[in-house]
């Protein structure tokens, strides 16, 4: 019986367990990398680079990333 906690999703997603529409929560996820470090890498292009293009790649990742499927415990228990 798999673990429903521990299941991912194939695909890239935007995490449901995310902070500010769950970008990096889903990249982190999707690549195995810690999510701390990513947000903390994204804040920085923020402040280094005048806010302008990271925001617009990141509402343009926001709009076009699909949110992480719903995915019930019953569905593995058979």
């Amino acid at each position: 019986m798999s673990d429903y906690y521990d299941y991912r999703p194939g695909g890239l997603y935007r995490s449901r367990r995310g902070i500010v529409f769950g970008v990096c929560r889903g990249l982190a996820d999707r690549f195995d990398i810690s999510a701390f470090w990513l947000r903390v890498i994204t804040v920085g292009a923020f402040i280094l680079t005048g806010f302008f293009p990271v925001a617009l790649i990141y509402i343009l990742m926001a709009l076009l990333m699909k949110p992480e499927p719903r995915w019930r415990h019953d569905d593995y228990a058979r």
